[in-house]
């Protein structure tokens, strides 16, 4: 399927303008969690390979238990936003849901299948972290689907499209050197909630690309 890269982003750019504040606020909680994690606090006695392992550990579990899930409630911010202005409480639907043991499992499989492709070569990594993009999407709107439709769906989404995405992606790259030269502050209020707005977008088109060729087979998201 085609779709115009112009018109994602300035459909992006309309709808997080609608909702300035609730999206600068849900981008910059998502981009401090991805980019930085979290601290633990360590006590006096224990000696630095220790304080490396706890803090490490205390990482990993925080991503698996509460960074995805939140990553998961920011694509149904953004998805719910395309259709109305949207509350920064969708940030927590994934524990809101009924379904938090499914969510963390199929974040986790995605983040450790891409790690390990990547372990593999570099450039398979990147090529299954475009075939898995839509899975935290497919989540935010269907919490209950199983890994196996979750996975399967994604990559029907993304064939053909992955080198259109990474195009997507480079062209935010001017955005993103004005963000660095301000210090992050147009990365804050700017550039992350017009890039994660612009995904959902992307995230709509090609969804409904893929029920039309679905409808009437009994598969859905």
């Amino acid at each position: 399927m085609y779709w115009n890269r112009a018109d994602l982003k300035a459909g992006g750019k309309e709808k997080f303008r609608r909702n300035y504040g609730s999206c600068v606020l849900v981008s910059l909680i998502i981009s401090l969690i991805t980019g930085s994690g979290g601290t633990v606090r360590i006590a006096e006695d224990v000696s630095f390979p220790q304080w490396i392992l706890i803090f490490g550990a205390a990482l990993f579990l925080l991503q698996i238990l509460v960074f995805s899930v939140l990553e998961t409630g920011a694509c149904r911010f953004y998805v719910e936003n395309r259709d109305y202005q949207a509350g920064i409480g969708k940030l927590f639907f994934g524990f809101q849901s009924g379904h938090y043991g499914n969510v963390v499992l199929v974040m986790f499989l995605r983040d450790i299948f891409i790690f390990l492709w990547t372990l593999l070569l570099i450039v398979p990594g990147i090529v299954k972290a475009y075939e898995y993009r839509m899975i935290p999407y497919i989540l935010a709107e269907q919490p209950d689907i199983s890994s196996k439709d979750a996975f399967a769906i994604s990559k029907e989404m993304m064939t053909g499209q992955k080198m259109d995405a990474f195009i997507l992606d480079l062209s935010f790259f001017g955005w993103w050197l004005g963000a660095a030269l301000t210090c992050g502050i147009l990365g804050i209020f700017w550039v992350a909630p017009y890039r994660d707005a612009t995904n959902a977008e992307l995230y709509a088109v090609l969804r409904d690309d893929w029920l039309k060729r679905h409808s009437g087979t009994g598969e859905h998201t």
